[in-house]
């Protein structure tokens, strides 16, 4: 666990989630004047929730204190003990519970300590966990403010994907253009006339231009890039930090290749063992061997498990910390819903 007072900031805020930026230091201020005191900030697997919260820092300096949960907690004693800042940051509180009998005790005393003190609590959690919770202690009712990261279009993750890019890149088509691609995922959004309320929804379409090219066999009409950045978009499911990761590894030499756009196979995932293990570290995000096996049954062989997840390229190692692999998340995360190992 990591706890750090703000002084001021010096970091650059990304502008990708700018509008949630926004919506949490409006419900900040609401705090201040005693209407919200409980906000959750909710996201998959790397999408930008530290880049948020760090704008809190910047803006409320002396003011907040943030605590970074990096294992499992036995009890509260770190929350507890925030003096005199009257904004608290809890990042990662997928930490303050459990997947076993009597697994939920500190996310109980945390509950509680939220109705005492008189602070604003800004909390920060995995999406897979927060719908968990959500089933099964109602966890939202504990936080009027809710804020979703959610999927980014092709668009925005090229806009600011090239924003950072300081060199030209060289987009490459060098296979088959895979059949997902030939239907693509859009959002529409509107304004309901009269209420004046915003909507949105994604539909699917089929990318005529793309079929008409590949029918004539002339594939290369179609611009590279615009191929590139939409197959991006399917394998990161529209998460900016795993399409910046994915970009970033993908990245040789200023110049992006198609082929290496792929992801792992998953044949040999949905076993109850490794799906059950593979829930875990998606809703964990970025976990200690040590904790998996403080919720792991005593008859399942984790090591051989980990080490066959490793080999397919599903997951990485960093010392004693896993994560999933980036170019693997979005694959692995649909197979863990159909399967209902993750909601």
């Amino acid at each position: 666990m990591e706890q750090e007072h703000s002084s001021g900031c010096n970091l650059p805020i990304s502008t990708v989630w700018s509008h949630e930026t926004d919506r949490l230091l409006y419900a900040i201020d609401e705090g201040v004047s005693g209407k919200i005191h409980n906000i959750a900030l909710i996201s998959e697997f790397m999408a930008g929730r530290d880049d948020i919260v760090s704008k809190v820092s910047c803006i409320h300096p002396g003011r907040t204190v943030k605590i970074t949960l990096t294992s499992y907690l036995e009890d509260i004693s770190i929350l507890t003990n925030t003096g005199d800042a009257d904004i608290v940051i809890v990042e990662n509180c997928q930490f303050l519970y459990r997947r076993i009998i009597g697994g939920f005790q500190v996310l109980d005393s945390f509950i509680k300590l939220l109705c005492q003190k008189e602070k604003i609590w800004i909390t920060t959690w995995n999406i897979h966990a927060w719908r968990y919770l959500h089933a099964v202690k109602d966890i939202g009712s504990i936080f009027p403010t809710q804020i979703v990261l959610k999927e980014k279009t092709n668009q925005e993750l090229q806009e600011f994907i090239l924003s950072q890019q300081v060199s030209s890149v060289f987009y490459i088509i060098d296979t088959p253009v895979p059949r997902r691609l030939l239907v693509i995922k859009k959002l529409k959004k509107f304004t309901i006339p009269l209420l004046n309320i915003p909507f949105s929804f994604w539909y699917y379409s089929l990318r005529i231009r793309l079929i008409a090219a590949l029918l004539r066999k002339k594939g290369h009409e179609i611009e590279p890039a615009e191929l590139i950045f939409e197959r991006l978009a399917q394998i990161s499911n529209g998460n900016p930090g795993i399409a910046r990761k994915v970009w970033e590894n993908t990245l040789d030499a200023w110049e992006i290749r198609l082929s290496r756009l792929t992801p792992p196979s998953l044949s040999g995932i949905s076993d109850p063992e490794t799906a059950y293990t593979l829930s875990l570290i998606i809703a964990l995000e970025d976990v200690q061997i040590h904790d998996l096996i403080s919720v792991i049954p005593d008859d399942l062989n984790l090591d051989l498990i980990l080490l066959k997840l490793r080999d397919m390229r599903l997951i990485s190692f960093e010392g004693e910390r896993i994560s999933i692999e980036p170019l693997a998340l979005a694959g692995i995360t649909r197979e863990m819903k159909r399967i209902r190992m993750v909601w």
